[in-house]
């Protein structure tokens, strides 16, 4: 397992980049990779047609990035909750992902939530993020409710936490075998970025 995860939070420090961390220590755990970009250390800016041109500006800001996702062989999304909405930094860094980048990949999706929500951006980013880019979302997801005071440490505080851990474990172990399904498509030689760039 290869995995980038993506950190959409603005803030620092913040709930989604500890998520990040302890999902990378599972990935880990279980023996794979799994590297990070969080997007409030590693602020994009907002995208511009630069990207397709191949601006030069853009190289030393989005290439480190685009380096870690192109070699990974799956996703993590994270996003906040803010405000019922996707943190403008994670649909930003969908506007970069075109071409070949992560299509065909798989991708997990986690929603931060300081409450007991965090649905609604997880159907914003089914909704919006995948046409261009072409990463295949799980249909499985992850939702951290009360981010605070969950995945804190390798204790436990309860039903719920042990409950959201187990299905985390569940969720990397869906990925990894997606991973592996996705591979051979991947390299068929039938995708046709050519001809078909954009989703419809």
């Amino acid at each position: 397992m290869k995995t980038h995860i993506v950190s959409g939070s603005h803030r620092l420090p913040s709930q989604s980049a500890k998520v990040a961390k302890y999902l990378a220590t599972q990935i880990e755990k279980k023996g794979g990779q799994a590297s990070i970009t969080d997007l409030a250390h590693n602020a994009l800016p907002l995208w511009d047609e630069g990207i397709w041109s191949k601006d030069p500006k853009w190289a030393p800001i989005w290439g480190p990035i685009e380096t870690k996702v192109r070699e990974a062989d799956s996703l993590i999304v994270i996003t906040p909750e803010y405000a019922g909405m996707a943190s403008a930094a994670i649909k930003n860094f969908f506007l970069f992902c075109g071409g070949d980048l992560i299509a065909h990949k798989p991708a997990l999706l986690v929603a931060v939530s300081a409450g007991q929500g965090g649905s609604y951006p997880i159907s914003e980013m089914r909704a919006s993020s995948y046409k261009n880019s072409k990463q295949l979302y799980l249909p499985e997801h992850v939702l951290v409710k009360t981010a605070e005071k969950v995945l804190n440490g390798d204790t436990s505080t309860g039903p719920d936490e042990d409950y959201l851990r187990k299905r985390i474990d569940y969720c990397l172990d869906l990925l990894d075998l997606y991973e592996k399904a996705m591979k051979p498509i991947r390299a068929s030689g039938k995708l046709n970025y050519k001809d078909f760039p954009f989703g419809m």
